[in-house]
Formats: structure tokens, C-alpha cells, sequence
């Protein structure tokens, strides 16, 4: 029996992004079960319409996708989802590649750092008509955000089913997971992925995003990445950043967060032009974290644009928390952006 192989590949969207894939047969492989995976190489390179995702003219459209992470597919079992770099016509790295171009930072130094990092994934739930689960189908509102925050019972829970199902699709994958909980907005909730290196972590960000529209799909529920979901007295959604170097995880390790924070906040407009589309309307300064026009650092704070956790300051080593990141960010363009400014590459 051949291997199906879902190729999945970030299009050319503008200004966030979006997934696409296509099911390749497979009679060189064979469904397996077994804990260990096939190598991207073990996936021949294919193509796609790039006039149809954003990233070619029809004149001449033919696109490269080319295997760079492989996990199994919770929805066909003993098969794969295969992560793919996108080529133009001429087998360079396209311009919308920015996996490419995160490998290129690794390479150029970045490396050096064996940074780690983990990411926050917020997402919201919506109707096909845009309206998030929980707010009222005729329009309106729902009571002000507070109760339903990690909270439990129909009143301040909607779309639990999706949320479980994400969960086992996930860990049938085997993605770096570490947590779930639901947010502070009904329809609202999140996934955490790390700790592991910039490129697995970011590819797990990615493959988590589609998995999640898929399961979706048998609910008619889309998913939001939007950093303002709804408009009104919300926090948005975000995509927190958790980084930190082998030297911040060592003893005295506090003095490179410090030192990183410093280096970040003096590249603020850097790293808010990587953060996501329409961070201004999410970083007010009036939702926990702080405005987009100035920028900040402490222990414990969560109206900072960086936190440094509790425990992170009372052992002396560990790793900072950029608050500012949207939900629909590209974590390979924050970790290259990460890696660049805190080890002088630019």
C-alpha cells in the first residue's frame, strides 16, 4: 500500500500568510507505525501553481516545494505531513521563504548561540461569518474577559470538542508540545511548542497551524490569528516569544538576559516590523503588555514588552519572555531577528 504525503507549504499572502498543501502517492514507501520517522529526504521535491498562492505570475508560475520536516498524520494514520521550503522557477530560495533565510542566520554565526526557543501560540475560534464562538450569532457582545481565562463550564467555555481534538491530533503527531489552556476571550485559546533549537520549533509552530484548520474544517469553525479578533476592551492574541542562549541558561546567566533585553530595546523598530501585522491595534499598552511606542523590561511584569520570570531572576539564569509578538507572526522570521540582535550579526 503506497504513503499518502501531505505537503504542506507557507503561500505568499499578504500581509500574514497562510498554509497551503496537496497529497502526494507514494509507492516508494510504505504506512508505517513506527516510531521512527523517514528523513525529508526520503520525500521527493515537488511543485505547485505559484500564480494561485501568491508567489508567482501566470506567465510563469511553476514553484518548488522541496521536504524539510516530516511528522506523522493524526488524520491518516501511517502517513505524514511533510513541511516544505518553497523554490522559484530558478531552484533559489523564493523570496517569501523565510525558513531559508532563518538557516541562513544559523549558518552565518547564529549557531553559536544554541539558542532555544518556545512559542504561545493564541489563536481564536470564528464563525465563517468572522464572529468568534461565545460572542452572541445576531452580534453584540458577551459579558466583559475575566471569568474565562483556564475556566470550566458551559457558561465561560465554547469550542471544548475542537480544543480536545487539537490536543490528541497534535500529540498523535508528536509535536514538541507542552501545554494548552483557553484565553482570557471566549472562542479564545492557545498551544505552547518548545523548548527545542530555531528551526524545529518554528517548523512545529507551522505544521501546528495547520493542524489546527484542519480539525477545524469538520467543526465549520475557522481559526483567527487576527491580533484583534474582536474589537473592543480585549487583550487580542499573541504569540509570545520564550528565548534564551546557552550563556543565559548558565550560572550568572541573568547578566545576558540583561544584556539582551538592552540589545532588543535598542532594535525595537527591527523586531516590531517581524512581530506580526496590526500589532498597533493589540500593543496599546492598556492589555498587559506594553505599547508599541515604547519599550520595557522586568521581572514578573506582564505589562513589559519583556518579561523576565520570577523564577528566572531568583535562580539568576534562564531565558525572556518578548510579550510583543502577534498571533499571526512568522516564528522563523522572530527567531532569525532574535538570533541577529543578540549575537551582533547585523
Amino acid at each position: 500500500m503506497p504513503v499518502l504525503a501531505e505537503y504542506i507549504w507557507i503561500d505568499g499572502t499578504a500581509p500574514s500568510a497562510a498554509l497551503r498543501s496537496k497529497t502526494k502517492v507514494l509507492h516508494s514507501l510504505e504506512p508505517s507505525l513506527d516510531d521512527e520517522l523517514p528523513s525529508p529526504s526520503a520525500f521527493p521535491e515537488w511543485g505547485a501553481d505559484g500564480s494561485s498562492t501568491n508567489q508567482a505570475e501566470g506567465a510563469d508560475s511553476d514553484i518548488g516545494l522541496i521536504p524539510a520536516r516530516v511528522c506523522r498524520d493524526p488524520f491518516r494514520p501511517g502517513n505524514y505531513l511533510v513541511l516544505c521550503e518553497v523554490t522559484d522557477a530558478l531552484g533559489e530560495s523564493h523570496p517569501t521563504n523565510a525558513r531559508a533565510r532563518l538557516r541562513k542566520v544559523l549558518g552565518e554565526g547564529g549557531a553559536a548561540l544554541e539558542a532555544l526557543f518556545g512559542f504561545e501560540q493564541e489563536y481564536t475560534m470564528v464563525r465563517l461569518d468572522g464572529s468568534p464562538l461565545g460572542f452572541p450569532e445576531n452580534g453584540g457582545f458577551p459579558g466583559p474577559q475575566g471569568p474565562y481565562y483556564c475556566a470550566v463550564g458551559a457558561a465561560n467555555i465554547t469550542g471544548r470538542h475542537l480544543y480536545e481534538e487539537f490536543i490528541d491530533a497534535v500529540l498523535d503527531a508528536d509535536l514538541l508540545v507542552s501545554g494548552f489552556n483557553f484565553e482570557v476571550m471566549p472562542g479564545q485559546a492557545e498551544y505552547q511548542i518548545g523548548a527545542g533549537d530555531a528551526l524545529l520549533t518554528s517548523d512545529h509552530i507551522w505544521l501546528a497551524r495547520w493542524i489546527l484548520e484542519r480539525v477545524g474544517e469538520d467543526y465549520g469553525v475557522s481559526i483567527s490569528l487576527d491580533a484583534k479578533p474582536a474589537k473592543g476592551d480585549w487583550n487580542g492574541a499573541g504569540m509570545h516569544a520564550n528565548f534564551s542562549t546557552k550563556e543565559m541558561r548558565e550560572e550568572g546567566g541573568i547578566k545576558a538576559i540583561h544584556a539582551a533585553c538592552e540589545a532588543i530595546g535598542a532594535k525595537m523598530e527591527e523586531h516590531l516590523a517581524v512581530y506580526g501585522h496590526d500589532y498597533e491595534s493589540r500593543l496599546t499598552g492598556a492589555h498587559e503588555t506594553a505599547s508599541y511606542k515604547e519599550f520595557t523590561y522586568g521581572v514578573s511584569d506582564r505589562t513589559a514588552s519583556i518579561r523576565i520570570p520570577r523564577q528566572v531572576a531568583n535562580t539568576g539564569r534562564g531565558y525572556l519572555e518578548d510579550r510583543r509578538p502577534n498571533a499571526n507572526a512568522d516564528p522563523y522570521k522572530i527567531a532569525a531577528r532574535m538570533i541577529t540582535t543578540v549575537g551582533g550579526l547585523d
